[in-house]
């Protein structure tokens, strides 16, 4: 955003101009002539004049009372065009962030390097802007214009944190919003269907162009670049961007799971290099990833309509389709990656009889070795994916016992499998078989999740090969690989102790017996070795000693889950989604009231996510602490006040002001449960930290040595220009005075000498005010009387003007007991304590005198609000309590009772009538 100094010195003659060639090309009285032909004028200017200076001047010109109707109809037209503009889009958000009042100071904050200055409500703001088309413009037309814009942002090609506001407008504002975001929707089709085209051509219309790239693509293949290789980069840049920057897990399936196959290609290329890893790999595996992790949790939540595929079928699709390069379906866009002039990736036209290309390539052993590899890898860095790895085993088990009892001459097909496709080619088959080889030898001890699956199989398989009376060398390593399955089970920590695994572990005790016997066969001796296993198995479980299990299933998914949550959630490498979706999944559980919950494990997650600088995470956080309190609030509210007051200085400001709004939030949630100890060990920790006796000698060190290293800094760029340096700013005197009182006024919220920081002094005074509030009579006179004091001599003693928000807060504080004496008064309760006599003249006559010498314009109209309030409050007191609803007793001149009633107790019973 421009410097202030720039905006007002444009600001006065472009409104005066705005205004004199509004009136000649709108005003009605005017000939028509003469507006037509003043018509082009006013857009002439409008066109001429930058963005940065029409935004501020429309903006005035088009608040209420400001313009005539006639007038302030084309001008709000005009403000809403501006995003379409070259960098509309970037100065329509600075502008927005710059003069939201949550965001007050962003210029200054940014320029200081305090950080971004962007609050949520600012970014809510900005993006109900940029997501809703202007009257009188079709939604395909606006978002189509703001597209390549907020694209440009998202890839970090504007200013710091653009990039964050971008994805925020594009994810909650236009995608988040189903008559925009919607698949066919004008945003999705802005939005996604060019990320989708970049990545898939078949997924999309084929009518839509792909985005043009500035260099030209010289290629030496026969066939038709579709997407060139910088564009599928750009495409996993800006797909990450959102992704990440995202934190709503339903978007990012939405997202990732129409080119789940895309990903898998690109995340296990055959080439290996630096920068197919950086620009292809790295990035499609990470989305690949996430999108597993997020399927895998949602199987975990309620089930939902529309819900995606789960995380099994996930990887069985990939499973099924292991060698995928391209699209082939007959009457669809058929599509082949390949390798690019630059070595890159990019995507390529392919006739549907050039197929064959990619079957000769796929049967090369080193590539099925290769995604082999690169599927073992991938499924073994997803967190808690046992249940899944051992899911897909048993199925590619089964499919693959399957075919070979079909392949074989009169064999007969097992009851106990579900019917699945015609046979598959010897190709699929080898790679099933590579996957089956590489998961036993990798991770063994994940295959046996649901032990009695297995066993259901081993049993299956043996039983078959024990009937066959003639045992070719296939059927013996078939049974081969089920006595491996079966070791497996018998040494894993699986429990077989229920009636239904011991009824099937007896069958697979005769075939192996019966195996045994049979010495001919090289896997005789292993039956022979899995039968004394069992026995010794039996032993060590000896049903004596063993305790029955009282766990039932729901505490069992219960821990499935909390698991799964505590992964995502600790995880360094989770990104924001995977992170949202683990506190969902805590919720689930926190709501339902489960056992499983670790409520001191949680606090202290919590408290450590509460610090994450991502604003979508821990505002996600805040409300799992709201959950958390409807079931413990005594041990939230001990540990977030404990964490507020940071007796230790182990937290920075930013981190303890966080902690302070979950605190405040957490003591709205539980309101008349605010009470006893714990109010008082809340209250007292926030005067604590209100008062102006806090001392924190960690930080007046770190004040001390950023003094000295600024003084030093000083020192040298005063001996480089050997005297005082220069001021370089072009701003105006007076711009520059207002400057230097805000930058003083914003410094001096720095804490002093190791007091406690103004800020969060502020905080402390708002969260007691709320309190306050919430419950008054909970709180006790003894400490509200403490609050009152701290308030008044705060508005006496604090007068400078960095303290402003300090007695902007004493003041609501006041407001807020005021408030609540009104609210106990109309109620009906009696508090036995309240502002009466001296002590309320004493604050009425400081208010006063506030109201009429504070230089904070604000604290002077707090002020004179509370006085109105006050007076307000002691009329009311001279009327009668209305305890009840005023009933009337009997109706003058009749003998008819509303309440029903004939003396003190008796009621008057209806009676009934005959009449004619």
């Amino acid at each position: 955003m421009a410097q202030e100094t720039s905006s007002k010195k444009a600001q006065p003659p472009l409104v005066d101009n705005l205004l004199q060639y509004g009136k000649l090309a709108f005003d009605p009285s005017l000939p028509e002539a003469t507006r037509q032909s003043n018509q082009s004028k006013f857009n002439t200017l409008i066109e001429s004049t930058s963005v940065l200076a029409l935004i501020p001047a429309l903006n005035l010109l088009v608040q209420p009372s400001r313009t005539e109707p006639w007038l302030r109809a084309p001008l709000i037209s005009a403000l809403a065009t501006l995003p379409l503009r070259e960098r509309g889009v970037q100065h329509t958000i600075e502008f927005v962030l710059s003069v939201h009042p949550s965001s007050a100071g962003f210029d200054e904050t940014r320029k200081a390097g305090r950080g971004s200055g962007i609050s949520h409500e600012a970014l809510n703001a900005a993006s109900r802007l940029l997501s809703s088309p202007p009257a009188g413009m079709s939604p395909e037309r606006w978002f189509s214009g703001i597209a390549p814009q907020l694209f440009a942002l998202l890839q970090g090609e504007g200013e710091p944190e653009m990039d964050r506001a971008a994805a925020f407008i594009i994810g909650f504002g236009i995608l988040g919003r189903k008559q925009y975001g919607a698949p066919g929707m004008p945003g999705w089709k802005a939005f996604v269907e060019p990320i989708f085209r970049s990545i898939d051509p078949a997924i999309v219309s084929p009518n839509a162009e792909v985005e043009s790239v500035e260099e030209e693509i010289v290629s030496l293949s026969p066939r038709k670049i579709l997407v060139p290789s910088l564009q599928v980069a750009k495409s996993l840049q800006r797909l990450t961007a959102l992704v990440t920057s995202h934190p709503h897990p339903s978007l990012t399936r939405r997202l990732l799971g129409p080119i789940l196959l895309p990903l898998w290609s690109l995340s296990s290329w055959y080439q290996s290099n630096d920068y197919i890893d950086k620009s292809y790999r790295k990035p499609a595996r990470n989305l690949l990833k996430t999108l597993l992790q997020l399927s895998s949790s949602s199987s975990q939540l309620p089930s939902r309509p529309n819900q995606q595929p789960s995380n099994s079928s996930n990887i069985s699709i990939i499973a099924q389709n292991l060698m995928f390069r391209g699209r082939s379906d007959p009457g669809a866009l058929t599509w082949i990656y390949t390798e690019s002039s630059d070595g890159g990736i990019q995507i390529e036209e392919r006739a549907i009889n050039e197929s064959n290309e990619l079957t000769a390539m796929e049967s090369d052993l080193a590539s099925i070795d290769g995604a082999t590899a690169a599927f073992i890898a991938l499924i073994e860095s997803v967190s808690d994916f046992d249940t899944e790895i051992s899911h897909l085993f048993i199925d590619l088990c089964r499919k693959w016992l399957k075919d070979s009892e079909k392949n074989r001459p009169g064999s007969v097909v097992l009851t106990l499998l579900e019917p699945t496709e015609p046979t598959n080619s010897a190709e699929k088959r080898l790679i099933e078989a590579k996957i089956m080889q590489r998961m036993m030898t990798s991770v063994p001890e994940k295959l046996v999740s649901d032990s009695r699956q297995v066993l259901d199989l081993v049993n299956q398989i043996l039983s078959g090969f024990n009937t066959d009376e003639v045992n070719d060398n296939g059927d013996e390593d078939i049974a081969a690989i089920a006595l491996s399955l079966l070791n497996i089970i018998l040494t894993s920590s699986a429990s077989l102790k229920t009636p239904d695994s011991e009824q099937v572990l007896e069958e697979i005790q005769a075939s192996l017996h019966s195996i045994s016997k049979k010495t001919e066969l090289d896997i005789s001796s292993t039956a022979q070795n899995l039968l004394l296993l069992i026995k010794f198995r039996d032993t060590l479980n000896d049903p004596g000693n063993v305790t029955p299990s009282i766990t039932k299933d729901q505490q069992v998914e219960d821990r499935k889950s909390y698991s799964l949550a505590m992964s995502y959630l600790t995880s360094a490498d989770s990104p924001p989604p995977v992170r949202v979706q683990g506190l969902e999944l805590i919720s689930a559980l926190v709501r339902s009231r489960s056992s499983v919950v670790d409520i001191p494990a949680l606090l202290v997650l919590f408290s450590s996510l509460l610090q994450d600088s991502d604003e979508y995470i821990y505002l996600r956080v805040i409300k799992s602490f709201i959950e958390l309190s409807d079931k413990h609030p005594k041990a939230i509210l001990n540990d977030l006040i404990d964490r507020y007051v940071d007796p230790n200085e182990e937290s920075e400001l930013d981190q303890r002001l966080r902690f302070g709004e979950a605190l405040l939030q957490v003591i709205e949630n539980v309101s008349s449960g605010f009470s006893g100890e714990i109010a008082k060990a809340v209250c007292e920790g926030l005067l604590s930290i209100a008062g102006r006796r806090g001392y924190r000698p960690k930080s007046e060190q770190e004040q001390e040595k950023r003094n000295r290293l600024r003084q030093e800094k000083n020192k040298e760029a005063e001996d480089a220009w050997d005297g005082p340096v220069p001021q370089l700013e072009d701003d105006a005197p007076e711009s520059q005075e207002d400057y230097e009182i805000l930058s003083q006024i914003v410094s001096g919220w720095e804490s002093k000498r190791g007091s406690e920081d103004v800020r969060i002094r502020a905080s402390a005074l708002s969260i007691l005010g709320t309190a306050i509030e919430e419950n008054v009579a909970g709180i006790g006179s003894s400490l509200i009387s403490t609050a009152i004091d701290l308030s008044i001599h705060i508005l006496t003693l604090e007068p400078e003007p960095e303290k402003g928000i300090l007695r902007r807060s004493a003041i609501l504080l006041i407001m807020c007991f005021v408030r609540a004496l009104n609210s106990a008064r109309e109620q009906g309760r009696k508090l036995g304590f309240g502002l009466v006599g001296k002590n309320l003249e004493d604050v009425q006559r400081i208010l006063g005198y506030v109201e009429g010498t504070d230089n904070d314009g604000l604290v002077r109209q707090h002020a004179k609000d509370v006085i109105d309030g006050l007076q307000a409050w002691q009329i009311n007191t001279l009327l009668p309590s209305q305890t009840g609803q005023t009933e009337l007793q009997e109706l003058a001149g009749l003998s008819i009772k509303p309440g029903g009633r004939n003396g003190s107790n008796a009621r008057i019973g209806p009676r009934i009538e005959e009449i004619e």
